[in-house]
């Protein structure tokens, strides 16, 4: 199986960093706080799906894009807002990775986790378990976590459906030719980069 071609979007700084180092890792240092647990849970999927970091410094996981809009526009378009902070100096970094060392995702059903939502099968399927909580004085919109192990167990089990691109639902996940699709790994090697792109955030 051929490697994989990725595009991590990074900071000048982060790509001088792997300059000088070799290596880059992703770290607590430069993690938005609101979205640790988020990223806790995606490492720790990492490490029953991938091998293991070989490095301690390996803290969270290193993001790049497979598919950034669909099958058609995989390359991240610099030309776009929000990459980064708007006028942050940044790279587009293309990279190739082995394929047993990359965790792929639907980018669009990630914030399901990010925001420690319930990512139904169906939509009849959210409301019966959102329902379920309310029985019980829960909701999952406001205590995040939930208090309780069972319905806290079966929103994180909920959420491995943003591994499976075999699963669509009108409602809720596009086909996969249609997916922005996310890929995250312990880290990037400076021999893996094949090409950078400069860019100043909009």
């Amino acid at each position: 199986m051929k490697p994989m071609k990725l595009w991590s979007i990074q900071t000048r700084a982060a790509w001088e960093q792997l300059q000088r180092e070799g290596v880059l890792y992703g770290t607590y240092k430069y993690a938005e706080p609101d979205f640790i647990p988020a990223y806790q849970w995606l490492s720790q999927q990492m490490l029953m799906k991938l091998p293991p970091p070989t490095r301690s410094e390996a803290e969270l996981p290193v993001w790049a894009w497979y598919q950034y809009r669909d099958v058609k526009k995989r390359q991240p378009d610099l030309r776009e807002s929000s990459h980064l902070p708007r006028g942050t100096q940044g790279v587009r970094i293309k990279l190739v990775k082995e394929n047993q060392e990359v965790l792929c995702s639907d980018f669009d059903l990630w914030h399901y986790v990010l925001n420690y939502w319930y990512l139904p099968t169906t939509l009849s399927d959210g409301e019966q378990f959102e329902a379920l909580l309310s029985q019980q004085g829960l909701s999952f919109h406001d205590s995040k976590p939930l208090p309780e192990a069972k319905f806290h167990s079966m929103i994180e089990q909920s959420w491995q459906k943003i591994f499976d691109f075999s699963w669509t639902n009108e409602d809720i996940a596009y086909p996969i030719t249609q997916k922005s699709i996310q890929a995250t790994f312990w880290e990037l090697r400076l021999e893996e980069v094949q090409q950078v792109d400069y860019f100043v955030a909009r």
